[in-house]
């Protein structure tokens, strides 16, 4: 039983670092060299949306 949750966490987290990385390479195929500034206008964004 222990192996079966110890599998689905690790899985679920192979998928998460999976779907970030493949959305920072989203990022640098659209923006380019720019990634750094779209991502600090982006955190921004969510600050402001949130406050």
């Amino acid at each position: 039983m222990k192996n079966k949750i110890l599998m689905f966490i690790l899985i679920g987290i192979s998928l998460y670092i999976t779907v970030v990385v493949i959305e920072f390479c989203w990022i640098y195929a659209v923006q380019g060299d720019n990634i750094w500034n779209y991502l600090k206008d982006s955190w921004n964004w969510y600050k402001t949306l949130l406050i």
